[in-house]
């Protein structure tokens, strides 16, 4: 971003009115796309019913035309089955992933599915795909050279807990089987696998990761994590604040938070009776995710966090 503004300020000032600096939307297709409480549907692949909590790709889709030009590069820490890089294929964006799971990997590998690309143009892009953990993708990336994070992480253990013992599970994996999809489970059994952690570990490794982001992405450049808060019944826990807690981790590595979007997904997300009379407990049913959006500062800019 930063070397886009410097070649903007060479241009002639009867030429600077012309040239987009952040994305190529018209005015109209800028306002369209600035709603703080969106919904996101269309078809679900194959590889991604696979995957149990894969995002939409029209999600995927949506900020890469709001953060993104043609020819810019979007990295996915979490890759899982490709979405992100099934939407940088179709709007000619190139793609940096990481994912541990071997078979999610090899989905993700394998191209995008017919009903995403069905009746579009599909670019030969530059994508760049990794069997590693994303926090060795310092390794593997040189510094500020992202122009774009767009992710969805895994939520510490939650998977090893929720299996047959949090309430609306059973249904959920019901409501799930009739879509042909599969419910979410641990995705591996690597030590590296920020699904495996505790929620200390998780949170020691976030912060590693969130200043890994930052010396890759460019000035300028964006962070957008997708993330729902959930329960930890087994231990006690009824409400895990985990949007906030992303947001401590990244604001403590000097990202700057500049919105929030709020997913609803009343849509895809069947009501279960949470709680019981008898135990006096009420619980409302999570039916969005935050969508955390940040930014790396342009040398000279003083925005800064509260």
């Amino acid at each position: 971003m930063a070397k886009k503004i410097k070649e903007y300020n060479k241009l002639p000032k009867e030429r600077r009115g012309k040239v987009k600096l952040l994305n190529e939307l018209s005015g109209s297709e800028w306002t369209q796309l600035s709603k703080s409480v969106m919904s996101y549907g269309g078809a679900i692949a194959e590889k991604r019913k696979k995957h149990g909590a894969a995002f939409p790709i029209t999600l995927v889709e949506h900020f890469l035309k709001i953060y993104t030009k043609q020819g810019d590069t979007v990295l996915d820490p979490f890759l899982g089955v490709g979405t992100t890089a099934d939407a940088c294929v179709l709007l000619n964006r190139n793609c940096i992933g990481f994912e541990l799971n071997k078979e999610f990997f090899e989905l993700a590998k394998a191209g995008i599915d017919p009903i995403d690309s069905k009746g579009r143009e599909v670019y030969d892009v530059d994508l760049k795909l990794y069997n590693e953990s994303c926090l060795e993708l310092d390794k593997f990336i040189p510094s500020e050279s992202v122009d774009l994070v767009i992710t969805s992480p895994p939520y510490a253990d939650l998977l090893h807990k929720v299996a047959d013992k949090f309430a609306g599970y059973t249904y959920e994996k019901n409501i799930y089987k009739s879509q042909g999809r599969e419910l979410a489970k641990p995705y591996s059994d690597h030590e590296e696998d920020l699904g495996n952690l505790t929620w200390e570990q998780y949170q020691n490794k976030i912060d590693i990761l969130m200043g890994k982001l930052y010396n890759v992405t460019t000035e300028g450049g964006f962070n957008v994590w997708v993330v729902r808060d959930y329960r930890d019944i087994q231990n006690h826990i009824p409400y895990v604040n985990l949007h906030s807690k992303i947001i401590e981790l990244a604001t403590k590595n000097n990202w700057i938070l500049i919105d929030i979007v709020i997913w609803d997904q009343t849509a895809q997300r069947k009501l279960v009776k949470l709680g019981g009379a008898k135990s006096r407990r009420f619980y409302f049913n999570i039916g969005h995710s935050f969508i955390l959006i940040f930014r790396k500062n342009i040398r000279g800019e003083k925005f800064k966090n509260v």
